[in-house]
């Protein structure tokens, strides 16, 4: 039977300039992170919207910042954090002596033991009447996320949504604070430690409380250099098929995080027609045209030549 389903040149020079096109796209943003630093998918998260904006945000530590917010739960962890690190480090008597002032320089209790005090304290003392809103309106928006009235009603919800995002910028000060405060704490507490309790014990890291083995700082640490992965891979036409499809998955997913029709959702429609180019790149065997993944099908080929001869030259 005759086999009608054949490329034409100009068919496959738009295939090559698709897949090297899109490649370039995908390598460029990865490059354009890491040359950046700092990247950060936590604004992309947060800001997830549809019926699968919790599964995203979840990927966030302490997403409402409500945890960063609580000077007893925070004053606890990180004491906790100090005693772990000296059994994680098994500090010795001088050691543990700077890690006591370390601890009293950045959060302990005052001389009458009355009052918390240092570093992490100053934030609080700073933001004072900010949490105090914070926490008093917690209820409220409660109440309204409970109601068919604010949730349903178009006019009703972009109002709780307003409400919400006042009420979160008006801590966030605060919470990038704590946050700092936090990461300069864990990296101090590392400073004490020698070179040898460091390479045979590792970097320590106080404990998160509920939070996932994929979060939103293991995406910035991958998103990057599978970026630069899957541009790499296309451009030269290397497991085409692979690099495509999770190249499409990975536009897909963005397209959810901002599901079309929800008020409020960014325009993802760039990221749609891209990943339905990544489908055909993975369907057409792209890789091949003016492709490293000639090499492997070409073998393939071959290969079933020389079975189909061998086969018709046995007697029957």
């Amino acid at each position: 039977m005759q086999n009608y389903v054949r490329l034409g040149f100009f068919a496959i020079l738009a295939i090559v300039g698709l897949r090297v096109g899109i490649g370039w796209h995908f390598f460029m943003e990865g490059a354009a992170k890491v040359k950046a630093g700092g990247f950060s998918s936590e604004g992309f998260l947060a800001g997830a919207n549809g019926p699968l904006k919790k599964h995203f945000q979840a990927l966030i530590w302490d997403r409402d910042g409500k945890l960063r917010l609580d000077q007893r739960k925070m004053n606890g962890l990180l004491d906790q954090g100090t005693k772990d690190a000296a059994d994680h480090f098994e500090f010795s008597n001088e050691q543990n002596g700077e890690l006591e002032k370390l601890r009293q320089a950045y959060f302990g209790l005052n001389e009458e033991g009355t009052r918390w005090v240092g570093k992490l304290n100053d934030v609080y003392a700073g933001a004072q009447e900010e949490i105090y809103k914070y926490w008093e309106s917690t209820q409220r928006l409660e109440d309204m996320e409970a109601s068919q009235t604010w949730t349903q009603v178009s006019s009703l919800s972009g109002q709780r949504q307003k409400i919400v995002r006042d009420r979160e910028a008006d801590v966030n000060d605060a919470i990038d604070s704590v946050e700092a405060i936090w990461h300069q704490y864990e990296d101090e507490i590392n400073a004490i430690a020698t070179g040898d309790q460091l390479k045979y014990s590792g970097t320590f890291v106080i404990r998160r409380p509920n939070e996932g083995f994929i979060t939103a700082d293991l995406a910035d640490k991958f998103i990057p250099i599978f970026d630069m992965a899957v541009g790499i891979l296309l451009i030269v036409g290397l497991l085409t098929p692979l690099a495509s499809w999770a190249a499409a998955l990975f536009l897909i997913s963005v397209v959810l995080s901002q599901m079309p029709g929800y008020e409020g959702s960014a325009d993802t429609y760039f990221q749609a027609v891209e990943a339905l180019a990544c489908v055909v790149l993975a369907t057409t065997d792209a890789g091949r045209y003016a492709g490293l993944d000639f090499l492997p099908w070409s073998w393939w080929q071959n290969k079933k030549v020389e079975e189909m001869a061998e086969a018709a030259s046995e007697p029957t």
